[in-house]
């Protein structure tokens, strides 16, 4: 944050008069009342959780703003496939990226697969049990843009066993009527307590049943509110094991009302590569001396969002760059072959998958939704593309093919991996 704006405690620590508790008191008092300032009415040990609107903050949600006008337009540019594609592998960075920092042990092939799980599902309208399968549909169902926030704490316990149940130990299991009865420490990484989580369930219930307020108060800036109910969650701590991972997805469904999908979806990675700054940004809101003030914490959020924003219109760039050299050479391709046009519409999804999805290949159900036509109708243009010399096949059962290595050498993409068994 610029410098002219500094914490409660940073400026009682550089106060050297005699009157530095007296000064320090009537500071906070007066950043809590400003007129600018955006109090919860949330009582903590801290003190009212606010957040002040310094210059900085407007120009920095200005800047956010700004940014989500692009991503939307560069986002709708980009046809379906495209978007799908990337939203599945964004939810599976998110799984990784969230579970790592949890320390929970998954790999990229486990999560592309809860979420491959978890669309087939939401396709069939039912769930296998994949691992991570229920975590997955969760963020499946951001994309659904009328996604209902939690109104209950049962709502609350809900998000969290779909989330965190099944990776959760037996002892670490909540042990109250909806949450945990016992007290709970997080620990730093040199096992030094950084956060008592709050004590009893009657005070995680109260302080959980504000947070649900605060986040849907339409008194308060949502992404100033969002942010809040973010470090609120963590604050409250309600489960012995698994908060990080239950409070980043609240955060990313607080957000994903307001902002695009894409810009949430690539939050958790922004967090978890700057996961000192992150776990920093608790610490400071929580200084006794800052009096819960919760400027700064929703200012470094806020900083995440920029980073991750910035570095998805680059991404998107990209893309849409390929996109437009691949339609190009799809109509060249089109007219040397003399294709029908279902031919050449399934050309075009081909080379969408080879350039932007991570399996790289398709199947005949995956040709089947792109074009709307029947399986025996599909296999017809499959097997154009096939003599033309356009795809080859790399597997039997099912049948899945992508772009051959000719087409790949006009693409100017690389070549692939070994073929699977047939």
């Amino acid at each position: 944050m610029s410098m002219e704006y500094k914490t409660l405690a940073r400026l009682f620590h550089a106060d050297r008069s005699a009157d530095s508790y007296a000064n320090h008191d009537r500071l906070a008092k007066q950043r809590l009342e400003d007129d600018s300032t955006f109090a919860t009415g949330i009582g903590t040990p801290l003190g009212e959780l606010f957040i002040a609107t310094p210059r900085c903050m407007c120009m920095l949600t200005q800047k956010v703003l700004l940014a989500e006008r692009r991503v939307s337009a560069m986002w709708k540019s980009i046809p379906g496939v495209m978007q799908w594609n990337y939203i599945h592998h964004a939810i599976s960075e998110e799984l990784l990226a969230t579970n790592e920092m949890e320390g929970v042990r998954s790999t990229r092939k486990e999560t592309e697969a809860a979420v491959a799980a978890a669309r087939q599902a939401k396709a069939d309208g039912d769930m296998e049990k994949a691992r991570f399968g229920e975590f997955a549909k969760l963020y499946l169902n951001l994309t659904d843009h009328d996604v209902e926030l939690p109104k209950t704490l049962e709502d609350i316990r809900d998000i969290y066993d779909k989330i965190a149940l099944d990776e959760i130990e037996d002892k670490d299991r909540p042990d109250g009527e909806l949450f945990r009865k016992g007290d709970v420490e997080v620990q730093g990484p040199h096992g030094t307590v950084i956060h008592s989580g709050v004590s009893g369930e009657a005070r995680i219930s109260a302080l959980l049943a504000q947070m649900i307020d605060l986040a849907r108060s339409d008194t308060i800036p949502f992404l100033q509110r969002a942010i809040a109910s973010h470090f609120l969650f963590e604050y409250i701590h309600p489960f012995y094991d698994g908060n990080g991972r239950t409070g980043r997805y609240l955060l990313a469904l607080y957000l994903s009302h307001d902002l695009t999908l894409p810009t949430v979806l690539s939050l958790s990675k922004t967090i978890a590569e700057n996961k000192n700054e992150y776990y920093k940004a608790f610490t400071e809101a929580e200084d006794k001396l800052n009096c819960g003030e919760l400027t700064f914490f929703v200012y470094t959020i806020l900083g995440f969002i920029e980073r991750a924003q910035k570095s998805l219109i680059e991404e998107l760039g990209i893309k849409i760059d390929q996109l437009g050299k691949a339609t190009d050479l799809r109509d060249k391709l089109r007219n040397e072959h003399a294709m029908s046009k279902n031919a050449t519409l399934l050309l075009y999804a081909v080379m969408q998958e080879e350039l932007f999805d991570t399996t790289k290949s398709m199947t005949l159900e995956n040709a089947e939704v792109n074009l709307e036509l029947t399986k025996q109708t599909v296999r017809k243009y499959v097997d154009e593309l096939a003599s033309a010399g356009l795809i080859e096949f790399v597997g039997k059962r099912p049948l899945k093919f992508r772009a051959s290595e000719t087409l790949r050498a006009h693409m100017g993409v690389g070549a692939i991996p070994m073929k699977e068994d047939f």
